[in-house]
């Protein structure tokens, strides 16, 4: 329950952003805001959790509020961002912020949320705005990989840039949840690469709502991807007829992710979130591609429990991080 109570502060922050002095930006920002699955707020909140941090704690319950806001505004401006490279008209079952403000102001609410993210993770930790700072980058870079993707697409070309694009963001949730609550570097450092592999499987799983995706469930129009030339590992999968090979890649990213944490309850608990996490991203799935989600399915099922050898992996680290 105080996980919960938690990602209720942060879901009231967000719904209560403050003024920035002009009221028509202040509605674009306030609805860009509109709270969507707090995937990476749930992450930090998860890794704080694990950690074996009392939440009770007034000023760490604080602190970690504060890291769980700074990863969603930091999500949310590259959202803003990525809508206006991609063209996209819908967000969240709404319409997007450069769809309906236009690109200038689309621009100036991503800037702002950035800023504003910044400052919550300096609030966070002390190494919050590095890490912070870090995962932009990272993302940074992944889009920047997407022109290379378009030229030579294959399925490892795409894990890097999903590495990069994607999962690096999750990696930051988990670390500065565990650093929101004073954990020891090897604890960081664990959380980070289970929300790293995690990261990699939940963009491989929702590559597949690119190409089944129910508009309707996912909140935006089905296809972007294809329509902008980038292909997804889904899709190259899709081409190939070996729709049965993403289950194997979710399934190798899992077991990775799982391994990296120390057994425990906490662990267990993270173990528990993602599984759920990636069920209600399938769930904006149609039922086209029957057979790809029982086996996805079993994979989560398996997920919960087992633990496998972890593959050494390198966090993205740019020059220079700040």
């Amino acid at each position: 329950m105080m996980v919960d109570d938690v990602l209720g502060a942060v879901r009231e922050r967000l719904r209560t952003p403050p003024s920035c002095g002009v009221a028509g930006l202040d509605r674009v920002v306030a609805d860009a805001l509109r709270p969507g699955k707090l995937l990476r707020p749930g992450l930090v909140v998860g890794s704080a959790a694990a950690a074996g941090a009392g939440l009770a704690d007034r000023a760490l319950r604080h602190r970690v509020v504060l890291a769980a806001e700074a990863m969603e505004l930091l999500h949310v401006a590259t959202l803003v961002h990525d809508d206006i490279i991609d063209g996209s008209p819908l967000r969240r079952g709404r319409p997007s912020v450069v769809a309906s403000a236009g690109v200038a102001s689309a621009l100036v609410v991503g800037d702002l949320l950035l800023a504003r993210g910044a400052l919550a993770a300096a609030g966070a930790a002390p190494n919050g705005p590095l890490v912070w700072a870090r995962a932009l980058a990272c993302m940074a870079r992944g889009q920047l990989l997407e022109a290379d993707l378009r030229g030579a697409p294959s399925v490892e070309a795409h894990r890097e840039y999903a590495a990069l694009k994607t999962a690096e963001l999750f990696r930051a949730s988990a670390e500065i949840g565990a650093l929101a609550v004073d954990a020891e570097p090897d604890v960081v450092r664990a959380h980070g690469e289970f929300g790293l592999h995690f990261g990699i499987a939940f963009q491989h799983v929702d590559d597949l709502l690119d190409v089944v995706g129910d508009p309707a469930r996912t909140g935006k129009p089905a296809g972007l991807d294809a329509a902008n030339g980038v292909p997804t590992t889904a899709a190259l999968l899709l081409e190939a007829s070996s729709t049965g090979g993403l289950a194997t890649l979710v399934a190798a990213e899992l077991e990775d992710a799982s391994a990296s944490l120390p057994p425990g309850r906490g662990s267990a608990e993270l173990r528990a979130w993602a599984a759920d996490a990636l069920r209600r991203t399938l769930h904006a799935a149609d039922d086209r591609p029957r057979r790809t989600l029982v086996q996805l399915s079993a994979v989560l099922d398996r997920f919960e429990h087992d633990i496998h050898p972890v593959r050494e992996t390198t966090p993205c680290t740019p020059t220079p991080v700040l």
